[in-house]
């Protein structure tokens, strides 16, 4: 009897939020230090800094028992179209793929366009129409290597975004109602705004990166 061909094993899709979460938790972490710091000693060094983190970094202080909660709940309250508004400042369509094919797809040198244009006609010029039809080209190649990273690093600095504009509202209040003094208070509050602008920023290259390499794939593969 013929032997029975062996099914090649799937490939699994890559935990891509799991891979993430130590570092959206240090970085709340790391938030958390600066503020008690102001709060609590009035004052911002590194010394004052230092001796925070070794009291809130113990196995049992109650800051560090709820940083994965606030990371959870942070990262999680917004949806995909609502963190997409707060990175790219756009309210209508603010997710890359709706401008894939208008915006996008001509700025990459890597992308072989006559290739691409070969195999689909003519692209989709409405943006909702962009998106859904990038994500179904997406879903093609989501476990390419090149894909699932640039995606890691978007999820990641796009909830590192989220989670700065949180702060930059919610810490800053804090920081005034504590009364920490207002040259400190403001001082505060436009770093909070500078790492939140930073952070949008970096998630805007990197979810174009996201969309082009989706698309570099696709104009190579057969």
């Amino acid at each position: 009897m013929p032997r029975a061909s062996k099914r090649a094993a799937p490939v699994r899709e890559p935990n891509l939020r799991g891979m993430n979460s130590a570092y959206l938790w240090s970085f709340i972490a790391a938030n958390l230090a600066i503020f008690l710091t102001l709060v609590l000693n009035r004052q911002f060094t590194g010394s004052s800094v230092e001796h925070l983190w070794e009291g809130i970094t113990k196995k049992n202080g109650i800051i560090a028992a709820i940083i994965p909660f606030l990371a959870i709940f942070l990262s999680g309250a917004l949806s995909d179209i609502g963190k997409a508004r707060l990175v790219f400042w756009r309210w209508h369509n603010p997710l890359p793929g709706c401008r894939a094919f208008t915006e996008l797809v001509r700025t990459d040198p890597r992308i072989d366009l006559p290739a691409l244009m070969r195999k689909h006609g003519d692209f989709p010029q409405d943006p909702k129409a962009q998106n859904a039809f990038w994500y179904r080209l997406y879903r093609g190649h989501k476990t390419a290597r090149m894909v699932w990273e640039s995606q890691k690093i978007y999820l990641l600095t796009s909830d590192l975004t989220t989670i700065s504009a949180a702060f930059a509202i919610l810490f800053s209040v804090g920081a005034a109602v504590a009364s920490t003094g207002w040259k400190i208070s403001l001082t505060y509050t436009v770093a909070l705004t500078v790492q939140y602008v930073v952070a949008a920023s970096a998630a805007r290259n990197y979810g174009r990166r996201f969309v082009l390499d989706v698309l570099s794939e696709e104009s190579y593969t057969p």
